[in-house]
């Protein structure tokens, strides 16, 4: 089997590449101490780039990529530590949209016109998607719903609510109380309680939400290999310059073997998601989303160790938000819980075996 990347993904990620560059701490620093923790003129750049529209169908004005095209995106954004909540914001909302039948949000989105945040997450409903506490009641929505990821950039939020529907709300809508707070990898999160606000109301059938849970499962999964491999060369060159006892610690044979270990997780890793990323989700729709699953548990097993080896190998200075290491991993520690840690990614596998 060839696969070897095409002309235009080649393209893509040469593109991503360039945009992205050399991994800047001191300007990452500096964008999360900004409101929001990010900056929407580097949005627009991002829309610029076609990396909004791909995730878009063409019937609604997108590129309409294949799973395979975004895989490859969200590994370019892992590699190069990508500031840019591009799968929270982007891919996530835009794949809600369009399963309601939101066309006209779609294009917004796609151009950068709107930036979205995505509440999904009920209190005390660990990782639990199907909303229950958020009810509707003709135009207006009550109910509370937590880790809203990118809620204090956001224009717009999109709710998912009980019965399979999914509300538009404008984050300055009256009965809307939000409570910001930092997250792990230092982007912003919301908790939102809503007290009858008036909102858009769209159908959202469970199938639909739940091929787009798949896809985003198995976005993360590319963006932690992104990830684990930047980690992993980062401690290949870093174990080749360290010295101890007159020698590199890379030259030490215990240090050697675990290395290895490492690099044969990540490209088992590099197989899972080549491997769910060819399928095609719509010729088994209802399994697609325990199958992503499956693979997102496989791979986040994989980035943590190499992410925690990397750290150890660093010493305590790869705790620091002074290497990349470290806001690699605690962008892995994110994904790997977002629509499930590895436990309840298992269990969910399980279920379609």
């Amino acid at each position: 089997m060839n696969f070897d990347l095409d002309e235009d993904q080649v393209l893509v990620r040469d593109t991503i590449g360039r945009f992205l560059g050399p991994i800047d701490i001191a300007a990452r620093h500096a964008m999360r101490k900004s409101d929001g923790g990010y900056s929407r003129a580097r949005w627009q750049e991002i829309a610029d780039l076609g990396l909004l529209a791909l995730a878009a169908p063409q019937t609604m004005g997108g590129i309409g990529g294949t799973m395979v095209d975004l895989a490859l995106v969200a590994e370019a954004l892992g590699k190069g530590l990508a500031i840019d909540p591009w799968l929270e914001n982007g891919v996530l909302p835009i794949r809600i949209s369009a399963a309601a039948g939101d066309a006209a949000l779609v294009a917004d989105l796609t151009v950068g016109a709107r930036f979205v945040a995505v509440a999904f997450a009920e209190p005390a409903r660990r990782y639990e998607t199907e909303a229950v506490g958020t009810k509707a009641d003709g135009g207006h929505v009550a109910g509370a719903k937590t880790l809203v990821l990118g809620a204090p950039l956001a224009d717009t939020v999109l709710i998912t609510v009980a019965g399979d529907k999914l509300a538009k709300i404008d984050k300055s809508a009256a009965g809307v109380v939000r409570q910001d707070y930092p997250v792990i990898d230092g982007s912003s999160a919301a908790t939102i309680d809503l007290h009858r606000a008036a909102a858009e109301i769209f159908d959202l059938p469970a199938a639909k939400f739940d091929r787009v849970i798949g896809d985003v499962r198995l976005l993360a999964a590319a963006e932690m290999l992104g990830l684990a491999q930047t980690m992993f060369d980062d401690t290949l060159a870093y174990v080749g310059e360290r010295q101890q006892f007159g020698a590199a610690i890379g030259s030490f044979q215990a240090l050697q073997h675990r290395l290895v270990e490492c690099y044969a997780a990540l490209e088992q890793a590099r197989s899972m998601v080549l491997r769910t990323a060819m399928l095609d989700p719509t010729t088994d729709d209802a399994n697609w989303p325990r199958i992503a699953a499956g693979a997102k548990a496989f791979v986040g097993e994989a980035a943590t160790k190499i992410g925690l080896e990397a750290v150890q190998m660093h010493g305590g200075m790869g705790q620091t938000d002074e290497l990349a290491i470290g806001h690699a991993l605690k962008r892995v520690m994110l994904l790997d819980k977002l629509f499930g840690d590895q436990d309840h990614c298992l269990r969910t596998f399980a279920r379609a075996a």
